[in-house]
C-alpha cells in the first residue's frame, strides 16, 4: 500500500454524481482501482481520493474475461 493510503475501504453510493470526496472535500474526482472478488471473474471498483487517499468501494463491478478487464463490454 502506498505511503499515506488509508487501509479501510468505505462503502459509497452514487446518487446523482460523485466527484467530491466525503472525507476531505476534494472536488476534482477520483482515481480508480480494481479489487478482484475471490473465486470470481469480477472486480469491485474502488475509488481513491487523490488528496487524502480515502478509498471507497462502489456498487459497480467490472468483469474479467481471460484476465482482460472489461467495463461495459469494452476492453
Amino acid at each position: 500500500m502506498p505511503p499515506g493510503a488509508k487501509e479501510s475501504i468505505q462503502q459509497i453510493k452514487l446518487d446523482h454524481e460523485l466527484h467530491t470526496c466525503p472525507d476531505c472535500g476534494y472536488t476534482d474526482g477520483f482515481h480508480v482501482s480494481f479489487k478482484k472478488v475471490k473465486s470470481s471473474k469480477k472486480c469491485h471498483v474502488v475509488l481513491i481520493c487523490p488528496q487524502c487517499h480515502a478509498r471507497y468501494q462502489t456498487e459497480w463491478k467490472a468483469s474479467l474475461d481471460n484476465e482482460v478487464l472489461k467495463l461495459n463490454g469494452r476492453t
